[in-house]
């Protein structure tokens, strides 16, 4: 009799680890959507962008024909966990069974403990911030990754999903284009001359402006114009609504963002 209870125990104890293991397996479906150059992010169904650098205003960027993000919120919004060990400038990225280290400026990395050799190096962007080639990262850790080239979009799945979307130009609409009368989608591809949206050409040194916000632009590179945010127009945004505003205009108040030439006006 003591057996048969002692065998009955031991099922289960084995069957409820065994549901256990189960449940832990389960992934719940979650979407982040993210733009090049845009401080933005979606999560799921959401109809507004949260940041996704709240600290440092990073975006993701196009380096040598790859995409490089900073990747903690990403990372975060997926159930998983980073860490930056500033003596090793070393990437540590943990989501599920998976785990991922990479060090900034080298080719080396490790997967799950295995050696892997990058063909795009971890790189430093002009904020401060360690970005990390994202192809890479979503390929090792169980995230599909689906690039929307025309409008420059990035779309992260994670779990079972019906279908991947080829366009993505439903998001990241700025407010010239939402106020506009024209309801046809907006080419968002950024232009290769650093032209404003009245056919002005943009140079070093000007002013300009975008919806609500006024800089001066401090390089041009083609259609990519890096300028520093340095004032608003207070009449329509207050200081309690600034980060707001700015994060929908896709600009960084009181410090640099590189913005699309066709998205700004150069002011006389």
């Amino acid at each position: 009799m003591r057996k048969w209870v002692i065998a009955i125990t031991a099922a289960a104890i084995i069957m409820a680890n065994g549901n256990a293991a189960s449940a832990e397996s389960v992934i719940t479906p979650k979407k982040v959507i993210l733009k090049v150059n845009n401080t933005g992010m979606f999560v799921d169904e959401a109809t507004t962008s949260t940041l996704l650098d709240p600290q440092l205003y990073a975006t993701p960027e196009i380096r040598n024909n790859r995409v490089m993000i900073p990747i903690a919120s990403v990372i975060k919004e997926f159930g998983g966990s980073s860490s930056w060990s500033a003596k090793d400038k070393k990437v540590s990225l943990t989501l599920g069974n998976n785990n991922v280290v990479l060090y900034l400026n080298k080719t080396n990395a490790y997967v799950n403990g295995v050696s892997k050799t990058l063909d795009s190096t971890p790189i430093t962007s002009s904020e401060g911030r360690t970005l990390v080639p994202l192809r890479f990262v979503s390929d090792n850790l169980g995230i599909t990754l689906i690039w929307d080239s025309k409008n420059q979009i990035i779309a992260l799945y994670r779990g079972e999903f019906d279908a991947y979307p080829n366009d993505y130009s439903n998001y990241f609409i700025s407010m010239s284009d939402s106020n506009s009368n024209n309801n046809s989608t907006p080419d968002t591809t950024p232009n290769s001359k650093p032209i404003d949206q009245n056919g002005v050409q943009i140079s070093v040194g000007d002013r300009i402006s975008n919806g609500f916000f006024y800089g001066e632009v401090r390089k041009v590179d083609g259609g990519r114009i890096l300028v520093y945010w340095d004032s608003k127009n207070d009449l329509y945004i207050s200081d309690e609504d600034t980060d707001y505003w700015a994060m929908l205009s896709g600009v960084k108040y009181l410090s640099s963002s590189w913005v699309n030439a066709s998205t700004l006006t150069v002011e006389s």
